[in-house]
């Protein structure tokens, strides 16, 4: 008896515990669930007003009718953002979509909760949910202004680049600079489109008043499937104070009657219509023009001279227009040109050999119309070759124009060399120059040693010994004949 009142009360506890609360659902119940819920946009930006609309659905197997007292759209935290009451009643097997709207600032992933309340015709209370997940996207598109070096009082380069973050493309884009105390050239430049991932660089010319900071705010207006939208970007540029410093330098180049000039723009901003021209006494000098130099490029010119006879001294004036054009600058220099600038030539070469070593003689001429300073000639250590006491080297010094001067280098030479190598360095038109001439052994002038001839040593009178007996035996033929001529004519 005990054990079966045990169960008895367990079976009714167990009841207890699983019967619901209120009216018993019976053959009037009614099911409903929510079947669906779209967001519209899909990929919103941040201040987009966002559409979830949700499908709450009675389903057939029902019997009686679904009262709607309300249906609501909440955050992970519970916080309602939007709410519609007053919906009426659903049939079983019908169904109604209800729109909710909100909007989100920052970009991000927004998990939401749509809610369903209400109750059956025979008063059972129901809720039904359903999970939603917003993505905002990065405001788009991104926009970056980056200035280079910006000079108050003189135009500088600012960039602005937009970066399309939009799973589409924009259309119309229209991107403008400005800001307080600023000069923009252009204010505004026009794209057609940029495609989704895509960017693009527009360039500008900003003028700022004064140096200090200024704030430059870029402005971008486009077109998107959801209509015309803006976006700005606002960054602090400081801007230095102007000064310019321009540099010449020269060089002759060709025959030496022209003169290459280099303008360095040492400044901090760019100089522009720059007027290169040259003037001389002695000579007509043409001039050059450059449209532009960038802060810290250099641009050249070339200058040509006529009418010249020797060298001729030429002075060298740039004038150009810097910042906004109403500042200008001068820079000058001063350079020579020639018709025929100092060269060296090896001439009058002239090989020995002597106690075993290679003495060479010469002159180092100049063979061009003006003089040139520091001249040495050296023996090149070659295959064969060695340089040799007492010269190894010769400092010849300066050659006048149309001049020589005379040099003389010693070596010691292999027998299978064929030639020695001279090295000839001098300074010409402020320029070091050097060449390397090949003297063949076996040169014009040659002179061998006596003393180093075959058979020297005891044997060296059987050469002109030879020759003598040869002399004396044609002597002796010729007087035989003329003897036998005379006896016959006898």
């Amino acid at each position: 008896m005990r054990r079966a009142s045990l169960v008895v009360a367990v079976v009714v506890l167990l009841t207890a515990i699983v019967a619901p609360v209120g009216p018993a659902l019976g053959a009037n119940d009614t099911y409903v669930s929510i079947t669906g819920a779209t967001v519209t946009p899909t990929s919103p930006a941040p201040g987009d007003l966002v559409t979830v609309t949700a499908t709450l659905k009675s389903l057939p197997s029902g019997s009686s009718t679904f009262d709607i007292e309300y249906i609501r759209l909440t955050d992970d935290s519970g916080r309602v953002l939007d709410y519609a009451g007053q919906l009426g009643s659903l049939a079983p097997g019908s169904e109604i979509q209800v729109p909710l709207t909100d909007s989100f600032k920052k970009a991000g992933t927004y998990h939401l909760r749509v809610e369903a309340v209400g109750h059956t015709s025979n008063g059972v209370s129901q809720t039904v949910k359903y999970p939603v997940v917003v993505r905002v996207r990065p405001q788009a598109p991104a926009v970056q202004v980056v200035a280079s070096n910006p000079v108050a009082g003189a135009a500088s380069p600012v960039n602005v680049t937009v970066a399309n973050g939009l799973d589409e493309p924009i259309r119309n884009v229209r991107v403008s600079l400005a800001g307080k105390s600023i000069g923009v050239d252009p204010t505004e430049r026009v794209g057609a489109t940029i495609g989704a991932g895509a960017s693009t660089t527009d360039s500008f010319d900003v003028t700022a008043s004064g140096a200090g900071t200024h704030n430059l705010t870029a402005t971008v207006r486009y077109t998107t499937a959801n209509g015309d939208r803006q976006t700005q970007e606002s960054v602090p540029v400081s801007f230095a104070s102007l000064h310019d410093h321009v540099q010449l330098s020269t060089k002759r180049v060709g025959d030496g009657s022209s003169l290459a000039v280099t303008v360095s723009d040492l400044g901090n901003a760019d100089v522009r219509h720059v007027s290169v021209r040259g003037t001389s006494a002695n000579a007509t000098v043409t001039g050059g023009d450059v449209a532009r130099v960038p802060a810290g490029a250099s641009r050249t010119v070339v200058l040509n001279a006529s009418g010249l006879s020797g060298e001729a001294p030429v002075h060298v004036v740039a004038s150009y227009d810097y910042g906004r054009g109403t500042h200008t600058g001068r820079a000058s220099t001063n350079a020579t040109v020639s018709a025929n600038p100092g060269s060296i030539r090896l001439t009058g070469l002239d090989v020995e050999h002597s106690n075993g070593k290679t003495h060479i003689t010469g002159s180092a001429s100049n063979v061009g119309l003006a003089a040139v300073n520091s001249v040495v000639v050296s023996v090149v250590p070659a295959a064969g070759v060695t340089p040799a006491y007492p010269g190894r080297e010769y400092f010849v010094g300066t050659v006048p124009k149309s001049d020589f001067v005379s040099f003389d280098v010693y070596a010691t030479v292999d027998p299978n060399a064929t030639s020695v190598p001279l090295r000839v360095t001098y300074l010409a038109d402020g320029a070091h120059r050097t060449k390397t001439v090949q003297v063949p052994i076996a040169a014009t002038g040659t002179r061998t040693d006596p003393s180093k001839s075959p058979g020297s040593g005891g044997g060296g009178w059987l050469f002109p010994a030879a020759i003598g007996v040869v002399v004396l035996a044609a002597i002796g033929g010729l007087i035989y004949v003329g003897w036998r001529n005379r006896a016959n004519d006898e």
